[in-house]
């Protein structure tokens, strides 16, 4: 039954339906390595960068789709830190030169080690949605969103009353201060960048950290976009979200994730462990019962029997790993304290 052509016929055409299938979604499809090599896409994604075909596509360096070439190290890191983003928007350049947003999906792909490999995820594309956003809303008319606008320096210039409430200050007090005095002290040669970034391409975004009068930190998704009067840059407008939340959902998920990767590798090498030892410490067993203790090689017998024996209880507490829990090692690295989580 397995060698039948009928079963050949029928796997060949279900891999051909899957590859239609995809081919067909209204959104690009993709995988990219961690250094931004594209090793597959669909046929949505060459018509959303304006390519003739897919081979065009991938032979393309990924960082050249991107308006700000800076996007790409952001992007890479969040999908590190949270294992993967949602609807992210970043402008992107199509072939031809023309800018469009993308809203962008995507998650990592691990290897057995737990090393990052591939990223995964779809892109679909926002750019109208972007314009009649920016044309048809009022600066205090977004009841939910942080909106503010500085000068070209970073000042505020102004900020509606959500974005003074997650500041903890009032409003009028924020007006003409600079934003960067509120970024998060890691995170202020970032600010700099993406103001610069934001006046030469006029627009931007990105994930920026800041702290509220209270102290707290709360991590700020921006989109920005310059605003010319005439044809010299005037002030930049920002609209932002808080994903504080979103952030601590996605690490919480990622730590389950790992936690259950931990136990699934616990109890396979438990198990691989177990048997060979089992024979060990059974062949050692017998070899000191036919030894006399006078025998000049009887010591030695029973310093390695010692040392099994701590092996099959090292096993046996892998085999029990009922939580996570890390240890400082050499070099500043860390490993799993199997004291500790078994």
């Amino acid at each position: 039954m397995t060698n039948s052509p009928y079963r050949k016929i029928y796997t060949d055409k279900s891999r051909a339906f899957n590859a239609e299938f995809i081919d067909n979604l209204p959104v690009g499809i993709y995988r990219t390595t961690l250094e931004g090599k594209l090793v597959f896409c669909n046929r949505a994604l060459v018509k959303i960068f304006g390519f003739d075909s897919v081979d065009e596509l991938i032979d393309y360096p990924v960082i050249n789709l991107y308006v700000n070439k800076r996007d790409r190290g952001n992007f890479v890191r969040l999908i590190i830190e949270n294992g993967w983003v949602e609807e992210l928007p970043i402008p992107f350049r199509r072939r031809d030169g023309t800018t469009i947003w993308c809203a962008l999906t995507s998650r990592a792909v691990l290897d057995d080690d737990g090393i990052v490999v591939f990223f995964d995820g779809i892109i679909r594309e926002i750019t109208r949605e972007i314009r009649e956003k920016e044309s048809s809303t009022d600066f205090h008319d977004l009841v939910d969103t942080i909106i503010l606008k500085t000068d070209l320096q970073g000042n505020i210039i102004d900020i509606n009353q959500i974005g003074a409430e997650s500041l903890g200050i009032h409003r009028e007090e924020l007006l003409g201060k600079s934003l960067i005095e509120y970024i998060a002290p890691q995170h202020r040669d970032e600010f700099h960048l993406f103001i610069f970034n934001t006046s030469k391409s006029e627009k931007n975004e990105g994930v920026l950290s800041i702290i509220d009068k209270d102290g707290k930190v709360h991590h700020l998704e921006f989109q920005a976009s310059l605003v010319k009067k005439g044809k010299k840059p005037h002030h930049i407008n920002c609209i932002a979200r808080d994903v504080t939340e979103k952030l601590k959902l996605q690490r919480e998920k990622l730590a389950r994730e790992k936690f259950q990767g931990v136990l699934e590798m616990a109890g396979g090498v438990a198990h691989n462990l177990n048997q060979p030892l089992m024979v060990v410490t059974n062949l050692l067993g017998e070899v000191l019962s036919e030894l006399s203790p006078d025998d000049r090689n009887y010591d030695k017998m029973e310093r390695i029997n010692d040392q099994i024996q701590k092996l099959n209880q090292i096993a046996r507490k892998i085999g029990g790993v009922k939580k996570y829990e890390a240890m400082d090692y050499v070099g500043g690295e860390k490993i799993v304290d199997i004291d500790k989580i078994s």
